[in-house]
């Protein structure tokens, strides 16, 4: 029965707006139980050696906090999503990547790179920006630990629920900065790695 109630949340928070494309991935999913400080550790460790990065890790409260920065119902599910990309430049939201926009792949993952955004710096956005207010210092009001005024910020929702996608998610991230982030004195670029597993468990929770 536990494992139905997995699979119904999982579509619930997958399958909103234009998320049903993830939906036959179900069985590539990982039951999880609450953050496990351990396995995101070993998780962070199979990144690329270089890449500077600041782990966060986002409760239920956040989790709904962001969701609620939303200007509509619309915004308010896409921000709903476990896997997310924001891309700011001082405070104006520039980039955005949910995963309700990237099509599967054949092997049971997402691509992020769909439509070559991840080629230039910042990327171009997947999500239509028109109509979202979102700020960096909104979201620095949910998430304290984000610092600076200036530059880039990078903020990128995972979750070990989906350890494979969010591993695609995050090299996507790194590629990018790697091939096209801005050279040193250009600007800043400040990457930080939120993850959710904790809202997730308490909605599954919700289930049973």
């Amino acid at each position: 029965m536990k494992k139905l109630h997995f699979v119904a949340v999982t579509i619930v928070l997958l399958c909103l707006s234009s998320c049903n494309t993830l939906a036959p991935m179900i069985f590539g999913f990982r039951e999880i139980n609450g953050y496990d400080a351990e396995q995101c550790e070993k998780f962070y460790k199979k990144l690329p050696k270089d890449f500077a990065f600041t782990p966060l890790v986002c409760d239920e409260e956040q989790f709904r906090q962001v969701s609620n920065l939303g200007a509509d119902s619309m915004q308010m599910k896409d921000l709903y999503q476990p896997l997310k990309i924001m891309y700011f430049h001082g405070d104006s939201l520039v980039s955005l990547h949910i995963n309700c926009y990237c099509p599967p792949t054949l092997g049971f993952n997402l691509n992020w790179n769909y439509n070559h955004q991840f080629e230039v710096f910042p990327p171009r956005t997947s999500v239509p920006l028109d109509g979202y207010a979102l700020k960096r210092s909104d979201m620095q009001a949910v998430f304290p630990e984000i610092a600076g005024e200036k530059g880039y910020t990078v903020l990128v929702f995972w979750t070990n629920m989906l350890h494979k996608i969010s591993k695609s998610e995050i090299k996507t991230v790194y590629k990018n900065l790697k091939k096209h982030g801005p050279s040193t004195g250009s600007g800043t670029v400040e990457v930080y790695l939120i993850n959710n597993d904790i809202p997730l468990t308490e909605s599954l929770h919700e289930t049973e």
